[in-house]
């Protein structure tokens, strides 16, 4: 069976974890080698959807992070680099790879020792970046200078790449993610209605963003409504679950806000949310938790920072509200408290465009499409 080279820079499972075991089991007439840094969630995932992918943990694997912009970082990420090209040579000896799947651009920094295998190349790209703008301009001209497609998972990433880097020598095609349909366990709750934001806890996924909202919002009209954040923090970052604690508690939230932690099996908390919230302040490319809400009919309100807005059609199957307009969030928020058939009506519109749209099998067809365009 021909063989795939898979690589990609965590073992999580957040959007683009899951993204790349959907991208690499649509390619199903290759057999994948999928390497990753480390061991994690990801690697069992693999195993279950994949069973016949092989998992290598490559710990020296030449990854994109601040830390390497430091001339310790700089003379670290040359030695791995160096021994990336070597081992990946001897690899190539063993496996006779026929593609190379390298998934986003935290992992740009191997594609030119990967260029020189003579092997079609794809990096898709899940990242809109900006900042450092050094970095952002190296990562994006690494993708088109030695990629020989660079896939964008929505406009706004491809929009963002073609600004950073003008000169292209590889195809660029916008594929937007699709997933199966969440199938839900549970019975739907009780009557009260609860908002669920999923996502690490940091500023920048918009929790913060969020109490600012409930802030404004009179206390009475939030009785009887629960706001339940789904997600952990970074190691090394626990002092923002404090933080946010701190503040819940501060503005008088705590009967209404509950931090719920991590969990790798979302469809228990889908099946109790009325609401989805995705009030990313940074720029979330296409955030796979929109199309989660939508394929099990939940009301959404996500920020007009990304490639929210190429999914949901703003007053028909969700709400897109400004990144820094706490009181336009509190708005929305409380129409929708006053409103269950709202609630009602845009879960179902929001549903009805992901099986329009957003199926895996709608992504299946437009991935092989793309991978195999000439």
């Amino acid at each position: 069976m021909k063989k795939i080279a898979v690589f990609h820079p965590s073992n999580e499972l957040y959007g683009a974890d899951r993204i790349m075991v959907l991208a690499t089991k649509a390619m199903a007439t290759y057999q994948p080698v999928i390497y990753l840094p480390k061991n994690g969630p990801l690697t069992g995932f693999i195993k279950k959807e994949i069973p016949n992918a092989v998992v290598t943990i490559l710990e020296d694997m030449p990854i994109i992070s601040r830390a390497i912009f430091t001339p310790k970082g700089v003379l670290n990420t040359t030695k791995k680099y160096l021994k990336f090209r070597r081992y990946f040579s001897s690899e190539m000896k063993v496996h006779q790879f026929e593609k190379i799947y390298v998934n986003t651009l935290a992992c740009s920094f191997i594609l030119p020792a990967l260029r020189s295998f003579k092997v079609p190349i794809i990096t898709h790209v899940h990242e809109i970046l900006e900042h450092p703008k050094v970095a952002a301009k190296i990562t994006a001209k690494l993708a088109f200078k030695y990629s020989h497609t660079v896939i964008s998972v929505s406009q706004a990433v491809q929009n963002n790449l073609h600004l950073l880097a003008k000169k292209r020598k590889a195809k660029s095609i916008v594929v937007h993610n699709g997933i199966p349909a969440i199938e839900l366990k549970i019975a739907p709750k009780n009557s009260a209605i609860s908002f669920y934001l999923f996502g690490r806890i940091k500023p920048e996924k918009g929790q913060w963003y969020l109490m600012e909202a409930l802030k404004i919002i009179p206390k009475i009209e939030l009785e009887g409504i629960t706001f339940n954040l789904v997600g952990g923090t970074l190691a090394g970052k626990e002092q923002l679950k404090l933080d946010l604690e701190n503040k819940i508690d501060s503005y008088g939230l705590k009967k209404h806000v509950h931090l719920k932690g991590f969990t790798a099996d979302i469809s228990e908390p889908l099946a109790q949310a009325d609401v989805c919230l995705i009030p990313s302040l940074m720029k979330d490319p296409f955030p796979t938790t929109v199309l989660e809400a939508m394929s099990v009919g939940k009301a959404i309100i996500a920020t007009d920072t990304g490639g929210a807005k190429e999914a949901i059609k703003h007053n028909e199957s969700g709400f897109i509200i400004p990144p820094n307009s706490p009181i336009a969030f509190a708005q929305v928020i409380r129409k929708l408290i006053r409103n269950r058939m709202l609630i009602k009506k845009m879960g179902a519109n929001a549903q009805d465009t992901f099986n329009e749209n957003f199926t895996i099998e709608h992504f299946n067809d437009r991935w092989l499409n793309a991978v195999t365009a000439k």
